[in-house]
């Protein structure tokens, strides 16, 4: 355990839901290997022709997390991939990566399951990790938080946050513009929205940091992020355990957590449960957020010509912000389990196979989107992208980000010509699995007499 960091709350010593864990149960046996996986069919599965023995899938090889595109475009040849023992601990993977079969698996939960458990370690439970009818109840929950209603009432209050980051911005000579705004801008939000002060906003980041973290450790391919993961959300637990206790009598209805108390208080919901919804509302509200501004921003800044015409038809940085997510998908893979035994011809998936369903690919699928690899703004069907996924399952903080970026983009062309990419230090993008988009972003500030 990290020895720097502080337990706020009533001293939760386990995450909401599970079981009683000792210190030992945060670490999984490290069976480091090159995850390399070719396609062999598996043992179990007699029939059919065989797979491509040339495609390698490398799936810890950072080259493959920064420019996924070339595999995505050998997986879409066949409806699924076997990748044997493609995990830390070895477990098969089964990808799928065309648009049609990555839809069926978020919508269709006869056949997938989102209850992803490893055995020998803890289960954090998450709502995008529940089935109906757990699932069905918790998020018409959540579904309160981030409705349509409470979300128009944000905008003059997410703008003032805008004006405020950005006039931050313009006094300086140059910014790293993940730090100054695109991880900014969420983290006071939606912490705000769930009682979190700005002086937390630390913590919060690496709370929010620790989701990704969690599909990572769950799918099975990086063990080395489990310890600090479940050290984050026991802290986080601690956290918001604190929080609604002292709103207990006083829920505040209005902003997220207000919600989540007053549900407490009513018996619709258990703390555990509250704890567990406000980890999910991180999830929700940031990580899509903050890579579509990003790399949105990046795009802005390197076509003018696009620039020129977002700002002159503002109504288009809506139809911006769909094809740059379909393009640019911020969560570029889920993972499902097979609830029962899928044939896809080729290959059946075990009932309780682990199946790598990935989005990234699904959007620059040839056969629904043509010309996939082109950003079009004027795409006809841009809108049929999965990034925010689909189902039961659609992200409940899709409407929060969709403002966010709408705010943010629209504020940020008004002064684009004060803006611009250094030429001496190249943007990077991160390699956390199952996410795209920049680690660091730096841009250079012109005063205003001097802007181009």
């Amino acid at each position: 355990m990290r020895s720097d960091r502080g337990r706020a709350g009533r001293g939760r010593d386990r995450l909401p839901g599970t079981h009683q864990g000792t210190d030992d149960d945060l670490s999984p046996p490290v069976r480091r290997h090159r995850v390399r996986a070719t396609s062999q069919r598996p043992a179990h599965e007699p029939k059919g022709s065989t797979m491509s023995s040339t495609l390698t899938l490398d799936l810890a090889d950072p080259e493959y997390r920064l420019n996924p595109w070339p595999k995505y475009t050998q997986l879409r040849e066949r409806p699924v991939h076997f990748l044997p023992e493609a995990t830390w601990d070895g477990r098969d993977l089964y990808v799928l990566a065309r648009y049609d079969q990555v839809n069926d698996a978020l919508r269709n939960k006869d056949r997938y399951s989102s209850h992803i458990q490893r055995e020998g370690m803890l289960n954090v439970p998450m709502l995008v990790n529940r089935d109906a009818p757990e699932h069905t109840r918790l998020r018409k929950m959540a579904n309160r938080g981030f409705s349509a209603r409470l979300v128009r009432t944000l905008g003059d209050w997410v703008q003032d946050h805008v004006d405020t980051l950005i006039d931050d911005i313009l006094v300086q000579d140059r910014v790293e513009f993940v730090e100054a705004f695109t991880t900014a801008l969420p983290l006071r939000v939606v912490g705000g929205m769930l009682g979190i002060p700005l002086d937390r906003k630390a913590e919060l980041r690496r709370w929010s940091q620790g989701v990704m973290d969690g599909f990572a450790v769950a799918a099975g391919m990086d063990p080395d992020l489990a310890p600090g993961y479940y050290e984050d959300v026991l802290e986080f637990s601690n956290y918001m355990d604190e929080l609604a206790q002292a709103r207990l009598g006083r829920p505040n209805p209005g902003d997220i957590l207000g919600e989540l108390v007053a549900q407490e208080e009513s018996g619709e919901m258990t703390r555990d449960e509250l704890v567990t919804m406000a980890w999910s509302f991180i999830a929700a509200g940031h990580e899509t957020t903050m890579n579509l501004l990003g790399g949105g921003f990046k795009t802005i800044l390197e076509d003018p010509a696009l620039a020129d015409r977002l700002a002159e038809n503002p109504e288009d940085i809506k139809e911006f912000m769909e094809e740059f997510l379909r393009l640019y998908s911020p969560t570029q893979w889920l993972l499902r389990r097979a609830a029962t035994e899928i044939d896809f011809g080729d290959v059946v998936v075990p009932e309780g196979g682990l199946i790598h369903v990935v989005i990234g690919s699904a959007n620059r699928d040839e056969t629904r989107f043509p010309d996939a690899a082109t950003f079009d703004l004027d795409r006809a069907n841009k809108r049929d992208h999965l990034a925010f996924g689909a189902g039961p399952h659609f992200c409940p903080g899709s409407s929060l980000s969709r403002l966010l970026a709408e705010h943010a983009f629209a504020s940020l062309l008004r002064v684009r010509d004060r803006f611009a990419l250094d030429p001496q230090d190249p943007p990077k993008l991160r390699t956390r699995q199952g996410s795209f988009g920049y680690a660091y972003l730096p841009v250079l500030v012109q005063k205003p007499g001097n802007a181009a």
